[in-house]
């Protein structure tokens, strides 16, 4: 599976459980309708990635103290430079606090599917000019900074909660004060985790894990996961798109079949089915660039 797949195989398999052809023979043949129907999705969507990932975009500077990123939701801004000034970040609005020169971020919510999020400069504007504005920031669905316990007896795993979609990409993980564990393949020791090794990023092929392997000497401590997810309306159109796709090999270019005489069966030829336009649609990035 490639790693910008937007479903598992054994996801899949489980949602085509019971249909006849459905075996270990078909594996070669369900990956690669996966890997094609995911970048149609992406295309789709006019989205190049959905996963937390790091971008340098250029924006022509629009002579006003707001500009739209290209990517969202975002999660933080690394730097931000107009012309050959580099803005620095600026406080957040508070009782008590003076607004001082600087960037100032819309948050997003947490909420899906998101929305495109503007950066507010104060003492500054993007002036007028073609790509003089450099923006170096992380966006992608993620769930950041979910509290969860490390167990205090063996096994010592945590599995991720993932209230709005499959775990699909580690983002670290903290101790509760925000002190950083480090990542390791196998046998953890205090201060380090593992991604379930059955279910890793890093394996070959990749897969999507499902818990994190903590120390023995981490036993009862509390510690923060971050992690990005495939949203679930996503990942669930992947799966029946594939579906789709895998079924209409039994009846190429055919709209409609009549069986005895009494029962017929109509096809939709679309190239995008209605039922995955309805899941899909919210996410697509509509607005011209």
């Amino acid at each position: 599976m490639a790693a910008s797949d937007l479903a598992q195989l054994a996801d899949l398999k489980a949602w085509l459980a019971g249909s006849s052809g459905i075996g270990s023979s078909d594996d070669v043949l369900l990956a690669r309708l996966i890997t094609d129907v995911s970048g149609a999705i992406y295309a789709y969507l006019d989205r190049p990635f959905i996963l937390p990932r790091s971008w340098s975009d250029r924006y022509d500077g629009n002579g006003k103290p707001r500009l739209y990123l290209r990517n969202y939701p975002v999660l933080s801004i690394a730097s931000l430079v107009i012309g050959e000034t580099l803005i620095p970040a600026a406080p957040t609005p508070g009782a008590g606090v003076a607004r001082q020169p600087g960037y100032l971020l819309d948050p997003w919510d947490g909420t899906l599917p998101g929305r495109r999020q503007a950066v507010d400069v104060h003492g500054h504007i993007f002036w007028f000019g073609r790509q003089n504005v450099l923006a170096s920031y992380t966006a992608g669905y993620q769930v950041s900074a979910e509290a969860a316990m490390v167990p205090s007896a063996g096994p010592f795993t945590v599995t991720p909660q993932a209230p709005f979609g499959p775990w699909a990409s580690d983002a670290g993980v903290t101790y509760a004060d925000g002190t950083a564990l480090t990542a390791v393949k196998t046998a953890p020791a205090q201060g380090q985790y593992q991604v379930d090794a059955a279910a890793s990023a890093d394996a070959s092929p990749p897969t999507w894990g499902v818990s994190y392997v903590f120390a023995a000497a981490d036993a009862g401590t509390g510690v923060l996961i971050s992690y990005g997810f495939i949203p679930a309306a996503i990942n669930n159109a992947c799966i029946e798109w594939v579906a789709e796709r895998y079924r209409y090999r039994t009846r190429i270019g055919q709209s409609s079949q009549t069986v005895t005489n009494q029962i017929t069966s109509a096809y939709s030829l679309k190239g995008v089915p209605d039922f995955i336009r309805i899941s899909l649609d919210p996410f697509r990035n509509v607005v011209p660039f």
